[in-house]
């Protein structure tokens, strides 16, 4: 049980499980959260039950995560353990502070914080740090990667929209970008330290620089100039207006050696109509010049995207509209969402369309996805692929071609943090397999 108030725990001896929900930029924050703590003397628990305290890192964009979250936070709870959430949940809803009196919580702008609410929680005590800060943390705290391979790098953080249905603005708030320089030190020292791949990550990285006077090419190309050779860069998501007029500059760095082809713009819907009830801020004929615009100038790009099924105002001809921009573009990632009604948006207060309606909507999106083949096109292929990742459950070792396709081969984990020459054998909807043919030094 958590100790009363009487008594005094020595700080930094305890184990501490932390837990991420959301995207690459939670768990970036999550990392630096465990290199604070480990450098304090805290041990990292792999598990609730053999922890003294438990932070839950949490996201707000949608509510299955959002409950997954609030339900591990009263499962610790009940456990006896302090907790501290932390995460996008409780900086973009006040109402939780009433609802959780006893749960310590940590805004996504005090991370840097996290060892002195930790020491307080374990001490019985209730600490709650939300408020706003225009700086953010320092991209120079240490860190403990879940991945000793990849480091994901916050570039910014919180955008310039106001999507009608997210939340995560009511949390990250204004765009507030990180200088390049801090950005490639960072990208140096992690590469010091041996990792062999960097993620740019934030709400939308093409807006990254327009509060600081730069953009998104001018940093994607100092960050690539700068790694050192055998480090991958990768981008992460952005959305469609701002890197519009960025699309020759990026396409560029896109296609330099050692800088995955991959892009992540969510379109959301193929409905002029729906993104405008959005305040998507660009339309469908944008989203195609942007993803077909970088298609034609970089070979074998990956480009994923996502897709809301059923917001309030979506008649069935903009959801034929949507499929309409699937089958056109058969993207081999397809992130499939069905509406959910965030407390607090303007999407919210909208009419909501029938549970029925939606669920099929979102049904036939699926089927369509799952129709078309995905990486056909490297069957019998030979391909240079870099591997980080191992999945333990099938016994294989993880890595992506250049042009993000993930590839699987047999465990080897001398295969861990270097390239290889790889002979495809065989192509799924979700990745290819293969056998090594030689190493690339």
């Amino acid at each position: 049980a958590a100790p009363g108030r009487g008594d005094v725990v020595l700080p930094g001896k305890q184990r501490v499980y932390v837990k991420t929900y959301g995207c690459a930029h939670n768990s970036s924050d999550s990392e630096f959260m465990m290199g604070l703590l480990h450098d304090y003397g805290y041990v990292l628990a792999d598990g609730l039950e053999d922890a003294d305290a438990c932070i839950v890192n949490s996201c707000t964009v949608k509510n299955p995560s959002q409950d997954s979250a609030t339900n591990l936070v009263k499962r610790a709870r009940d456990l006896g353990k302090p907790v501290v959430l932390s995460g996008c949940v409780p900086s973009a809803d006040a109402s939780l502070a009433e609802s959780f009196r006893d749960v310590s919580m940590l805004g996504v702008t005090q991370l840097d914080r996290v060892v002195e609410v930790v020491e307080e929680a374990l001490n019985g005590h209730v600490v709650h740090l939300l408020g706003k800060r225009r700086a953010m943390p320092s991209l120079d705290l240490p860190k403990v990667r879940r991945n000793k391979w990849v480091e994901i790098i916050p570039i910014s953080g919180g955008c310039l929209g106001n999507c009608s249905y997210c939340k995560t603005k009511h949390a990250r708030g204004k765009l507030s970008s990180y200088t390049e320089e801090a950005i490639v030190g960072r990208a140096l020292q992690a590469a010091s330290e041996g990792t062999t791949e960097v993620w740019l990550t934030s709400e939308d990285t093409g807006a990254y620089g327009l509060d600081i006077g730069t953009n998104i090419a001018n940093l994607l190309k100092r960050v690539a100039d700068s790694v050192p050779p055998g480090v991958m860069l990768k981008l992460g998501m952005t959305n469609p207006p701002y890197m519009l007029a960025h699309i020759d500059a990026v396409a560029e760095v896109l296609r330099r050696p050692n800088v995955f082809a991959f892009i992540h713009v969510p379109v959301q819907s193929g409905s002029d109509q729906v993104l405008q009830a959005m305040v998507r801020e660009y339309s469908s004929e944008d989203f195609r010049r942007l993803v077909g615009g970088l298609r034609t100038a970089v070979p074998d790009l990956m480009v994923a995207t996502d897709v809301i099924c059923g917001f309030p105002t979506e008649s069935e001809e903009d959801h034929q509209l949507s499929m309409e921009l699937v089958r056109e573009f058969r993207f081999p990632v397809l992130n499939i969402s069905q509406f959910y009604p965030r407390p607090g948006t303007s999407a919210a207060r909208m009419r909501k369309l029938p549970g029925s309606t939606v669920k099929r909507r979102s049904t036939e999106m699926t089927q369509l996805f799952e129709s078309y083949e995905t990486h056909g096109a490297l069957a019998g292929r030979e391909e240079r692929v870099w591997f980080s990742d191992t999945d333990l459950r099938h016994g294989q070792t993880v890595g992506h071609t250049k042009g993000y396709a993930k590839v699987v081969v047999d465990r080897n984990d001398e295969l861990l943090g270097k390239s290889a020459m790889v002979k495809v054998e065989r192509t799924t909807k979700w990745h290819v397999e293969g056998h090594i043919l030689r190493m690339v030094p």
